[in-house]
């Protein structure tokens, strides 16, 4: 193992993963103290510059004594910038501040204690977490992160297709049969110039899309540890999903959309298709005419339920920032200070939507959107996100268990969707495979 570990390293430092001393995060005495934070945003403005960089300037003019060095790894690709950060830790040695894009990616390197307990300084500050957020923290009772950039998923409505097709706004409640009915509607033409009235994109969580609002927290394993693969509703999912592209025919076929590469951004943006199951992310998107030309409006619609599902519990996301392991006490201070800024303040400085209870998330939004409301409703993405119903789904419990099942569960219902395997199959192998992870873990 250490003969192991010293190869790594060495290749790590001969590949300059990351710059050498930008780790050092040493303070001069009397100077400021400094700490790093390691990052793959590379959102940039008009001149170039890195947004992060105005946040991280405009925190360092209101605390003098603290001075904040960005390290950008794996520009704008959140996957290799998780593969280079797990290859960091094994020296011990990564930032102070870690961005770290999902609560289901924190909560899995939380358990492995790659980062820093942050429940001594939430206390030193006399907060309480849950009065300041909404987003969980929480790994195996203690917390490790400060939560940011949150969303929360809905449904995206082309406002032209959905006149055309003579159908009101969906109000909240509205069923994944609803949802079909829709789809059907809005879908016209034939070939390559067919619209399409529904579109799910290749990622594993829309092949499990229906349990975000049935099925709290992880879908694949039970708050007592053992398997949840006999639920009905991964059945009745995939059976709903098959019918919409091979029986309907008003959803892309999965087939056809790895076959070609197909992006959601692309293809709702280009008008090809009508509906698209998303996060609040996609908002800067929809009013970006010079990448997306488009005349348009988008609707945010509420996300779908089953007959028994509960109107407004929905998909959540939220990225998540968390101290390094081998932080100091001082700079650890440093940097969860900075990290609660960044999540209020900071956030609503670059028109980003604060993680904060007390953030004005819709004030932000009509902020961005500005004048272009043409281009989106902001009044329908308030009803959404403002209902009194509304509980963000987000996936965090026995995070190593739900990685390994859900990347054997992508894998066989990939052959379900393709036309390679039958369901009662795809099913069954989910299952024992599932059952033999949890037994070894």
């Amino acid at each position: 193992m250490k003969k192991l570990l010293a190869f790594v390293l060495v290749l790590a430092l001969a590949c300059g993963l990351f710059a050498a001393g930008s780790k050092e995060a040493a303070s001069n005495a009397g100077g400021p103290i400094e700490i790093t934070l390691l990052t793959y945003d590379g959102v940039r403005d008009a001149n170039g510059k890195l947004n992060i960089e105005t946040v991280a300037e405009e925190y360092m003019k209101r605390n003098p004594n603290v001075k904040v060095n960005i390290d950008l790894q794996a520009e704008n690709d959140s996957i290799e910038f998780l593969k280079k950060l797990d290859l960091l830790q094994l020296s011990g040695d990564t930032a102070e501040v870690i961005h770290v894009p999902s609560f289901r990616e924190y909560a899995l390197r939380a358990e492995k204690g790659f980062f820093r307990p942050i429940d001594d300084l939430i206390a030193g500050e006399g907060i309480s977490y849950d009065s300041e957020y909404g987003y969980p923290t929480q790994i195996n009772g203690k917390s490790y992160g400060i939560p940011f950039e949150p969303g929360i998923y809905g449904v995206l409505i082309n406002k032209d297709m959905l006149d055309a097709a003579g159908l009101p706004i969906p109000e909240e409640g509205w069923t994944w049969d609803d949802y079909a009915t829709y789809a059907k509607a809005m879908t016209k033409g034939s070939g390559a110039s067919k619209i399409y009235g529904s579109f799910m994109h290749s990622w594993s969580e829309f092949k499990r899309e229906g349990l975000f609002n049935v099925v709290m927290d992880n879908p694949y394993v039970k708050e007592d540890g053992t398997s949840n693969l006999d639920s009905p509703y991964f059945r009745t999912w995939l059976e709903y999903m098959w019918k919409l592209e091979q029986v309907d025919k008003s959803q892309v076929p999965y087939a056809d959309m790895k076959a070609t590469g197909m992006h959601y951004r692309d293809v709702f943006m280009n008008g090809q298709v009508a509906m698209i199951p998303i996060g609040t992310w996609m908002f800067d998107t929809v009013i970006d005419v010079a990448k997306y030309p488009h005349t348009f409006q988008t609707i945010f619609a509420p996300f779908p339920v089953f007959e028994d599902g509960k109107p407004g519990v929905t998909q959540g996301s939220a990225s998540y920032f968390v101290i390094g392991a081998n932080t100091t006490d001082e700079k650890a201070k440093a940097a969860y200070d900075f990290m609660r800024w960044y999540s209020g303040d900071g956030s609503v400085l670059l028109d980003k939507f604060p993680a904060t209870r007390s953030g004005d998330l819709i004030g932000v939004l009509r902020s961005k959107v500005g004048s272009r409301t043409d281009l989106l409703d902001v009044d329908s993405v308030e009803t959404v996100w403002n209902s009194p119903n509304m509980v963000a789904n987000i996936i965090g419990r026995d995070a190593a268990l739900f990685s390994e099942i859900d990347n054997v569960y992508n894998t066989e219902v990939e052959l379900y969707l393709l036309g390679t395997q039958s369901l009662d199959k795809t099913l069954e192998n989910v299952s024992k495979q599932a059952d033999t992870i949890i037994r070894n873990k």
